[in-house]
């Protein structure tokens, strides 16, 4: 993988869709948000979107990756892929982790998510090669478009910190000082 700190290196931020070519590397954290990433060798160019919601509630036209349905034919678009091109594309998901807890029986925004991801590629004769989704870490997914590679890592949780003898509770001590 191409040292981002050598190279063009684009942050793929929350509901945006990025390109890039030769020395570029694309890399987006995801929790629930899903990433989907597009590498195609022929054409020598990569695309990265960050996508928050499943799909719109109404038609979207611009360029855009804030819902899954806007994100698939916006990356189509700026890699001016035709459907002759998609045997060439490799297609890369990433996320849709369980961050929050929900109540039993209710679906999470990244398991809808992943289904809307998956759905919405078939719905465009597209499949993707490389699927990491799920479970209760974020990821990270990062594209490097000089090698045409990429690389998906879990992101580590922190252990929750138990709070040390000095510190106060704040239900524990309701006294209030008066000023001096």
């Amino acid at each position: 993988m191409t040292d981002p700190f050598e190279s063009n290196f684009q942050y793929v931020g929350m509901g945006e869709v990025k390109t890039g070519a030769r020395d570029d590397v694309l890399r987006a954290t995801l929790g629930s948000c899903i990433g989907i990433g597009l590498l195609w060798p022929k054409g020598g160019r990569c695309a990265l979107a960050h996508c928050l919601l499943p799909a719109s509630p109404a038609p979207m036209i611009r360029i855009g990756a804030r819902y899954v349905s806007q994100a698939v034919p916006s990356l189509l678009l700026l890699l001016c892929l035709k459907p002759s091109d998609y045997p060439d594309v490799e297609i890369i998901v990433a996320g849709g982790a369980r961050m929050f807890r929900t109540r039993p029986g209710v679906a999470h925004v990244g398991e809808l998510n992943i289904q809307a991801t998956l759905q919405c590629l078939a719905q465009h004769g597209l499949k993707a090669a490389h699927v990491e989704v799920g479970g209760r870490r974020g990821r990270q997914i990062t594209i490097d478009c000089a090698r045409q590679s990429f690389a998906v890592n879990e992101i580590e949780r922190q252990p929750e910190e138990a709070p040390d003898e000095h510190s106060r509770q704040p239900d524990t001590d309701r006294r209030r000082r008066r000023a001096a």
